[in-house]
């Protein structure tokens, strides 16, 4: 687990999917494990986050009998937060913060949505450039850098995707529902 538990990549999806619904921790620690096989989610680590994420006023208890857990206002300022920080920094050559972040799109406003992909776009402009001046620079046959040129054909299709998802909720395509 990191130094700080905040940092620990399950915060995110948590506050998510509490924001999602209300869950007991044991629906929610089977939520997480369907949803997210891609992170390692285990039974301790949950439960010391939940317990970090009510000590920081993250979460509480729902006014019900049966321990249910829910956001507070703080806690869902912060997933929308971590969200435009996941979605505008993370790694464009992969990992999956960006995937789970994009999870959450959804808390943001439209607007909110549109301006961090477009930071987003930015990101990956760049990127693409540098990979371009790399492999052209390089000198060496493209077989000896397939790995770079399987990446550009990704972050090219990264690009697309990002732009075309953009427009979509400038037009109002994708029904916001927050």
């Amino acid at each position: 687990m990191p130094q700080n538990a905040l940092d620990n990549p399950l915060v995110l999806p948590i506050l998510g999917l509490l924001v999602e619904q209300p869950r007991h921790p044991y629906a929610l620690f089977s939520e997480l494990r369907r949803r997210y096989d891609y992170l390692r989610v285990r039974n301790a680590t949950v439960y010391t986050l939940l317990d970090r994420l009510t000590a920081e006023g993250w979460i509480g208890a729902a006014n019900d009998e049966r321990g249910t857990l829910t956001p507070t206002e703080s806690g869902r300022t912060a997933l929308a937060e971590r969200v435009r920080h996941q979605l505008r920094e993370a790694d464009p050559a992969g990992g999956p913060a960006f995937v789970t972040a994009l999870a959450y799109l959804g808390i943001l406003e439209p607007g909110q949505a549109t301006a961090v992909l477009a930071t987003r776009v930015q990101l990956i402009e760049q990127t693409i450039r540098e990979l371009e001046q790399a492999i052209h620079t390089s000198g060496e046959p493209e077989i000896h850098m397939i790995e770079a040129h399987y990446l550009l054909a990704r972050l090219r299709h990264d690009l697309d995707w990002l732009e075309r998802t953009a427009h979509r909720i400038e037009a109002g395509e994708l029904g916001w529902s927050r």
